[in-house]
């Protein structure tokens, strides 16, 4: 009876989903696109290509959200948009917006 308890309670542990692009490589840019002139083809090789481009390409969109819990039951933790802008084909701001 205790072995089926816990293997009971084992397959409900949480889990941690993401998906998007990786939190080490946003922050990475995060951290250093002041510093650093990342070009557009930087930004693809660090994060891969953006979900949306719009504005003459110099608005670059992106997604990024985690969730935690059982497959049947997620709960979000964070849903967020990133906005990428560029001028003159180099990174210039990052900004995110939080939906939940």
């Amino acid at each position: 009876m205790a072995l089926l308890s816990s293997i009971i309670l084992f397959s409900c542990s949480k889990e941690v989903y993401f998906s998007g692009i990786s939190e080490n490589s946003l922050n990475e840019i995060r951290e250093n696109y002041q510093k650093i002139d990342y070009s557009k083809e930087d930004v693809i090789e660090i994060i891969g290509p953006p979900l949306i481009k719009e504005n003459s390409d110099n608005l670059w969109i992106y997604r990024i959200d985690k969730k935690t819990g059982i497959v049947a039951f997620k709960q979000t933790v964070y849903n967020k948009t990133l906005k990428f802008k560029f001028e003159y084909n180099i990174l210039r701001s990052v900004e995110e917006i939080i939906l939940n």
